[in-house]
């Protein structure tokens, strides 16, 4: 699977919480994987599949997140300013939009701009990191 972003920077913990999976959510817990980025650069589809595009938030319209489905992965990349459409097929690697900024959306200057990627493999939710961080051909740089 592919990283949403280059160079790869997970988040780990900043002073508003922590960017691994299982982290605490109070009741909840993090579903996913945060990876730093820098807004407006390019973020990139994870896997390949359908395309859908949605609002990250309930009543706001303003964070958005792009969905891949494929028989195997279904691939919530978030915060991203969508430059496909619900309908798309993408291949793995393809610019599916530009980072939005998050920190700015929860207006906290504290918060790394990241990435947000949860993965369901074979409808299980699963720890995005392993899956994406051993790739060799990830990093560019």
């Amino acid at each position: 699977m592919k990283a949403p972003l280059k160079p790869i920077i997970l988040r780990g913990k900043d002073s508003t919480g922590n960017g691994w999976f299982g982290a605490s959510r109070g009741s909840r817990k993090h579903e996913g994987v945060d990876f730093v980025g820098v807004p407006g650069q390019n973020v990139y589809a994870c896997e390949s599949g359908r395309v859908r595009v949605g609002n990250v938030y309930q009543g706001s319209t303003k964070m958005k997140l792009v969905e891949i489905k494929n028989d195997t992965y279904k691939v919530k990349q978030m915060y991203v300013l969508p430059t496909v459409k619900t309908g798309d097929v993408v291949s793995e690697g393809d610019v599916i939009g530009t980072l939005q900024d998050v920190a700015t959306y929860h207006g906290s200057n504290k918060m790394k701009p990241h990435c947000h990627v949860s993965v369901w493999k074979f409808g299980l939710l699963t720890d995005p990191e392993p899956i994406i961080v051993p790739c060799k051909c990830l990093n560019p740089f």
